[in-house]
């Protein structure tokens, strides 16, 4: 009885919605990872990368580049990591560039929350398509770069050593292809516990650090007040008006000014789990699982749709990765002009991206329904 209510609200409000948002996607992970795990045991994963090894070449890369990018679906971190294996320079730094572009694990609740309450009859086809998606802009970001850094006769222009590229050429692809066999179950259990508990242990105390931060963000007013919905409402938090500031960013991706997007996307800059968590956060949903809750007729997200839903889960998905990669692709690049050229990039990708499909998802709704 004598605990302050802004404490019982940080607990249960801030810090235990944050992170139980985001636990209790962890049975969508380990159906994920128990995949990866299983094509990787049979040997077939390999031979994956031989059959897209000629595919990739016409577009700059090789096979090697398909092995970051499948690491990349757990965690963009060791997939940039594994780029090292990559010996010709422009392609490393490329494959680097476009690792991020994988829905990474972390990118998982945000497809999950979206597609189960907007697409509930066909979520695992829009999932789907986000990968489907992914494979495009990386193949097409690809063909771009190597189009503009490298003229028809493979020589440099003069550019180029400013941006990502230093010489020409393409990785051989020489690897031994294991033999098919059976999965072991117990390595398979092994290897898909230690990716869980290592996606626990890297966002857990990210995430409700971020928690704490929202929450205190959105509870108190500029001069230190807390609201109670008595004399200041959530509007007059320090977290609106930030948000304000920068609504105009996404307002040709959702199609309205939302204070509230803005901020959860920008969570997402420094963990992508963070959008969702933030979201339910905002929102005061103490239900981890209860989507309708989030988006609720009512609520501050009440104006999402159908396709506003999905050009908001491809932005998120598709622009600059979290901290932890940013600080990997900083330290592969070796280059701070290479590094903020390939964050822009990124940004840019995502921004356009979503935007056209908002509009032209708008436009066409227009004309034929």
């Amino acid at each position: 009885n004598n605990i302050e209510p802004w404490i019982i609200n940080l607990i249960c409000d801030g810090i235990l919605t944050g992170v139980g948002t985001v636990l209790k996607f962890i049975p969508q992970l380990l159906i994920l990872f128990f995949c990866i795990s299983f094509l990787e045991s049979s040997g077939y994963m390999s031979r994956i990368a031989f059959l897209l090894d000629k595919i990739f070449t016409q577009f700059g890369l090789s096979g090697k580049s398909l092995v970051p990018f499948i690491i990349g679906t757990g965690c963009s971190v060791p997939g940039i990591m594994s780029c090292r294996i990559i010996k010709e320079d422009a392609e490393r730094k490329m494959t680097i560039l476009l690792t991020p572009f994988i829905p990474c694990s972390a990118k998982l609740p945000i497809i999950s929350l979206f597609c189960s309450f907007f697409f509930p009859k066909n979520a695992w086809a829009v999932s789907f398509s986000f990968y489907v998606l992914a494979i495009f802009i990386i193949l097409c970001s690809a063909l771009l770069l190597k189009k503009i850094f490298f003229s028809k006769k493979g020589k440099e222009k003069n550019f180029e050593k400013m941006l990502f590229f230093s010489k020409k050429g393409v990785t051989l692809f020489v690897q031994e292809l294991p033999s098919y066999q059976w999965p072991n179950a117990k390595m398979i259990l092994k290897d898909v516990g230690t990716r869980v508990f290592h996606f626990i242990k890297k966002t857990g105390s990210l995430i409700v650090a971020c928690s704490i931060v929202v929450w205190v963000l959105l509870s108190f007013t500029w001069k230190l007040d807390y609201i109670n919905q008595t004399f200041y409402t959530i509007e007059d938090s320090i977290l609106a008006s930030i948000g304000k500031m920068f609504s105009w960013f996404f307002y040709p991706i959702i199609g309205e000014l939302n204070w509230a997007v803005t901020i959860s996307s920008m969570q997402g800059f420094i963990a992508k789990e963070q959008v969702v968590s933030s979201m339910a956060i905002i929102q005061g949903v103490t239900s981890f699982s209860n989507a309708q809750a989030i988006f609720s007729p009512t609520g501050i997200f009440k104006n999402f749709t159908a396709l506003s839903a999905y050009a908001f889960v491809t932005f998120n998905l598709f622009s600059i990765p979290c901290f932890s990669a940013i600080s990997a692709m900083k330290q592969e690049l070796g280059s701070k002009k290479r590094f903020f050229l390939a964050l822009l990039y990124q940004m840019i990708v995502a921004w356009v991206l979503a935007s056209s499909i908002y509009c032209i998802g708008t436009i066409c709704k227009t004309l034929f329904f």
